[in-house]
């Protein structure tokens, strides 16, 4: 495994490959194949890493299995008291489309896994479903063939997901080369064919690994990536001019590609968007975990300011792969923050709290159900990611409110769901120590402060009526299988 080390605006920035490279394992997420960087958000990348903000978490207090369960007992700290502002005067929407998740593993030699979790996904609340990856680029192990799509589309369709589908750019169904008559022909049969109405396509995956992976020629840039680009984007058009274009699916080179991307075919890309998988396996702690939401938001923050460089700064952004790793073999999570554990979920809830913030189109994370630990689900069992996907997805609401002074090693963030008449807190508590929260919320008609009593490390989420009435909370600590209700 080569690792290519960057910096980004003064630190050290992880932005590694996604997860969909190449892979031996049968059992693989869509692959393996890794080029990013080991930083950690500021903090050291050994021994006991400092979450950003300056809250240590003892490297000998809570460890988790990957499977969510606790190892070693954790030492409680003191408590600590604090009070946050919540205003609701200014809320920002969320994006319809903002709960996100990808589709796989859907070979059937490797058991289809994703077709064993069709009922617990719709619990999930998705708005977006994306069907990509390497394999569905290359046509490995198996092809992505039509009738595939169809049981794709069925299943986005089922869980009450928009269908985002990608088209191959490496090798068509046959296993050839792939065109641009190609693509248009895949647009034709789902939607002039079949009359699926699916609206969002994608372009290939990951182009800015095509040379590293033999994929394409050593020298393949940018460049002649947006001209396959247009001429694909073109085709598919012709044939239904009403879709909408995600790209371009950048794994990590994002300064290296995008500016040059969004200056040739921004023009013709409807969403904007790239994969983030933060960091190396070897490193995965819970403390790295904890601390990546600062470069995350900086992350970005700065591909917003590429973006508006190349005359693209109101395009929608989507993250349309995500985890804390590209690499989920199982031979590689036995840290305390590997994919699978307590420590993965709660970076889920802080990935999830400032891409809300930040208004981002979606967020999909990889993956649903595979023989990796990335999967949200192991097998059809749901891991911790799985239960704060579906905490925040089902109990955020339609607007983003603004908080302040969130106490060191604790993230919060705050919904509101005018229909129903409340706003819903989410508290990340990343530190040992239990919590004495009081919030003062204004903008809604709840003016009475309200205290909350927030595990350590744990993920409360705290739902307050606007007609004063008691605060419904939920928690969610590693001791739990699930998030109980108080």
């Amino acid at each position: 495994m080569r690792l290519e080390n960057f910096a980004v605006y003064g630190f050290a920035m992880s932005m590694a490959i996604g997860c969909d490279g190449a892979s031996s394992s049968s059992n693989s997420s869509s692959g393996g194949s890794a080029t990013g960087t080991v930083a950690v958000g500021g903090g050291s990348a050994t021994g006991t890493v400092v979450a950003s903000g300056g809250t240590a978490v003892a490297s000998g207090g809570q460890s988790t299995t990957s499977s969510g369960g606790t190892s070693t007992a954790m030492s409680t700290g003191p408590l600590v008291a604090a009070t946050i502002a919540v205003a609701a005067e200014s809320p920002i929407p969320v994006s319809p489309l903002f709960f996100g998740q990808n589709y796989w593993s859907w070979v059937p030699s490797w058991g289809d896994a994703v077709a064993s979790v069709e009922t617990q996904t719709k619990d999930l609340n998705l708005k977006f479903l994306r069907a990509g990856g390497a394999n569905n680029d290359k046509q490995s192990p198996v092809a992505f063939s039509y009738t595939e799509v169809d049981d794709f589309v069925a299943f986005a369709r089922s869980v009450g997901a928009e269908p985002l589908l990608q088209v191959p750019l490496i090798k068509n169904i046959a296993g050839t080369a792939a065109t641009a008559q190609d693509a248009a022909d895949l647009v034709t049969y789902v939607n002039i064919t079949k009359s699926y109405g699916v609206k969002y396509f994608s372009i290939g995956n990951e182009p800015d690994l095509y040379g590293s992976q033999n994929l394409m020629p050593a020298t393949y840039d940018a460049v002649a990536f947006c001209g396959t680009f247009t001429a694909f984007a073109a085709a598919m058009r012709t044939v239904d001019p009403s879709i909408k274009i995600v790209g371009p699916d950048l794994s990590w080179k994002y300064d290296e590609w995008l500016p040059s991307f969004l200056q040739n075919c921004g023009n013709i890309t409807d969403v904007v968007a790239v994969h983030r998988y933060p960091r190396d396996p070897t490193v995965c702690t819970d403390g790295g975990d904890y601390g990546d939401s600062v470069p995350y938001r900086s992350v970005l923050k700065h591909l917003r300011t590429l973006m508006a460089a190349a005359g693209q700064g109101t395009k929608p952004l989507a993250i349309t792969e995500a985890n804390v790793t590209w690499d989920g073999d199982p031979a590689k999570s036995t840290l305390n923050g590997s994919p699978g554990t307590f420590p993965a979920g709660l970076w889920v809830a802080d990935n999830l709290g400032v891409s809300l913030e930040e208004q981002l189109h979606s967020v999909s994370y990889w993956s649903l159900s595979e023989g990796w630990t990335l999967g949200f689900f192991n097998g059809t069992a749901p891991r911790p990611a799985y239960h704060v996907l579906k905490m925040f997805s089902n109990g955020f609401g339609t607007q983003v409110l603004t908080v302040t002074g969130a106490p060191t090693g604790v993230s919060v963030y705050a919904g509101r769901d005018p229909t129903n008449a409340k706003s819903t807190l989410f508290v990340v508590n990343k530190t040992t120590s239990p919590l004495a929260l009081t919030v003062n919320i204004t903008g809604t008609p709840r003016t009475t402060p309200t205290t909350l009593e927030v595990m350590p490390v744990s993920l409360q989420m705290a739902a307050l009526p606007d007609d004063g009435s008691a605060v419904v909370v939920t928690n969610y600590a590693a001791t739990m299988t699930a998030p109980q209700v108080q």
